[in-house]
């Protein structure tokens, strides 16, 4: 007879939910090939929280990236909608 533990909830203010998720991406990217890509919903499989949350996780990330960029390269918000110009001033083209 095969006996299935019940996973404990993750607690809400600390930093178990977050291990998780960093545990479960690590685990993901090791195992993944080069190149491979995933759906927000196969992702939270790994990770054990929802496509909700992963898709928060994203939309921050490129938040935090965006404003990044900003910064180091002195742009405006007007200059980020500009992808041509954006990407001429990232990656100059070579002479």
């Amino acid at each position: 007879m095969e006996t299935h533990e019940q996973e404990a909830p993750l607690p809400h203010n600390d930093g178990a939910k977050t291990e998780r998720i960093d545990l479960g991406l690590a685990i993901l990217s090791a195992l993944a090939p080069p190149r491979d890509s995933f759906t927000a919903v196969e992702i939270a499989a790994w990770c054990g929280c929802t496509p909700a949350m992963i898709s928060s996780i994203e939309a921050r990330a490129q938040r935090r990236l965006r404003e990044k960029v900003r910064q180091t390269f002195g742009l405006a918000r007007s200059d980020m909608a500009d992808r041509r110009r954006l990407l001429a001033l990232v990656f100059p083209p070579s002479s």
